[in-house]
């Protein structure tokens, strides 16, 4: 089964259910939640098995730069980035796929997965390719389900019908919505039903064809827009036709119509991180059931989930069952067992706060990233990252001046025709009205501290010459 699968990560999600660590700009599949990597880097990571070719991304075209680097921080080349201009959910972002792929003449299976789940036995699931692998080019729709271990409410559900002969997978007998917690148990006691994990494996063309009997317009859009172009490392669809495509996710466009669909259960240790208190049950834990943070100190407290950024400490005394978040620009305090009300605590923060829903410290450019340190009336900082070979372009600012101090690696600058070289702790100073630009032509990254000074400091007051990314 060597390099006989394809696997599709869909990375476009949202996931505001994490506010305030996931936003809008920095969902929480590139955030570095339990471990060092990313959920998107883990889920590439997995894929690194010899049944498996190039992964195929499908992302949000906001975050083509941060899946782009983050690719390349763990050194993994995907088939494609593929771009949608805006998220359609997961059927038209698969459809998508579906025509890159026979498009490149590989028409191998396709394991679909998302790119913000936990799986630490993944190693389950590969086993059971081969037979998924037969049943998928017998033009059937394998959808990959979660044996259960406790009476979940926030999980859709598929009981099994009959098991298919010489295999392990089952007939779908009926797609359950959410269910209420006495429903949960009432699945759990009496078997036969699993939790819907939104992986799946099925060949290209035969998705398209259920798709096209199903969800006639997605299909139609889909193969209209399916003219692909390259640029910069990204893969782009006719994005105009894009945007007038329908959303829908493929459990109602496909899954729960379809009769080619079958069930394949696993044992795996899965968790879809979709909130606070499933981000706390997949950490490890204290003696008190706090989870363990090297920021965090308590005292006669228990069961807490407590989350900082870098450099912050939270103490905790004498409390029990809460959410502590803290980032740059918010916290978040909530009781654990009123989680699923946060989306009703986000639609009153959007009408005083709605940037706090949108914007994220960091933020990707081609070159590479930077981060607001500090702001104020009048005054900027900025910590700047340049990768490998990055250049930013060349600019000039009529309402600021900008003063540039490097902090590791060499800056080659260039401040109205004339040249120079920066290293660690030199620094320069442009004034406004003085066309700059700053380049990294090293191989290690570049770190820049910019301290900006006037009366317009965003990018309004950015006058562009030369830009090697074609901004």
């Amino acid at each position: 089964m060597k390099h006989s699968i394809t696997p599709v990560i869909l990375a476009g999600g949202i996931g505001s259910r994490l506010w305030p660590l996931s936003r809008q700009a920095m969902p929480k599949q590139f955030l570095s939640l339990l471990g060092d990597e990313s959920l998107l880097q883990s889920t590439l990571k997995r894929c690194d098995n010899e049944c498996f070719t190039d992964a195929i991304l499908v992302c949000n075209e906001q975050h083509r730069f941060i899946v782009s680097s983050q690719c390349q921080q763990i050194n993994v080349q995907p088939n494609a980035l593929l771009l949608e201009p805006e998220g359609k959910n997961t059927a038209p972002a698969i459809a998508l796929a579906a025509h890159y792929v026979l498009q490149q003449e590989l028409d191998t299976p396709l394991l679909v997965m998302p790119a913000d789940h936990h799986i630490d036995n993944f190693e389950l699931l590969v086993a059971q390719l081969p037979d998924a692998v037969k049943l998928a080019q017998q033009g059937k729709l394998i959808t990959f389900a979660i044996e259960p271990d406790i009476a979940h409410c926030g999980y859709g559900y598929i009981k099994r019908g009959a098991k298919i002969a010489a295999s392990n997978c089952y007939e779908v007998d009926e797609f359950k919505e959410k269910p209420s917690l006495q429903q949960a148990q009432q699945y759990l006691a009496g078997g036969g039903y699993s939790w819907n994990s939104g992986m799946f494996l099925f060949t290209p063309r035969a998705y398209l064809a259920e798709l096209e009997r199903f969800a006639p317009k997605i299909a139609g859009c889909i193969a209209q827009a399916a003219n692909f172009t390259v640029d910069l490392g990204f893969t782009r669809a006719e994005n105009d036709i894009l945007k007038s495509c329908p959303s829908d996710s493929i459990d109602y466009a496909i899954l729960e119509r379809s009769a080619n669909v079958v069930v394949l259960p696993l044992a795996l240790n899965w968790n879809d991180v979709g909130g606070f208190n499933a981000l706390w049950q997949s950490t490890d834990k204290d003696t008190q059931g706090n989870n363990q943070s090297a920021d965090t100190v308590l005292l006669n407290s228990e069961n807490n989930l407590l989350n900082s950024e870098s450099g912050h400490t939270i103490a905790a005394l004498g409390v029990k069952d809460l959410a502590v978040i803290h980032t740059h620009d918010a916290t978040l305090v909530a009781d654990k067992n009123q989680l699923d009300q946060l989306p009703e605590l986000l639609k009153l923060l959007a009408f005083k706060h709605s940037d706090k829903l949108l914007h994220h410290q960091a933020m990707y450019r081609p070159w590479g990233s930077y981060r607001v340190l500090v702001e104020g009336v009048g005054f900027k900082v900025k910590k700047i990252i340049v990768n490998s070979n990055g250049k930013l372009s060349t600019q000039r600012h009529q309402h600021r001046a900008e003063h540039w101090v490097v902090v590791s690696g060499i800056a080659d600058v260039n401040i109205d025709g004339k040249a120079s070289t920066l290293t660690a702790d030199q620094s320069c100073y442009i004034a406004a009205g003085h066309v700059h630009s700053l380049a990294n032509t090293q191989s290690e990254p570049l770190i820049v501290i910019e301290v900006q000074t006037g009366a317009i400091l965003d990018e309004s007051d950015i006058e562009r010459f030369d830009d090697q990314y074609g901004r």
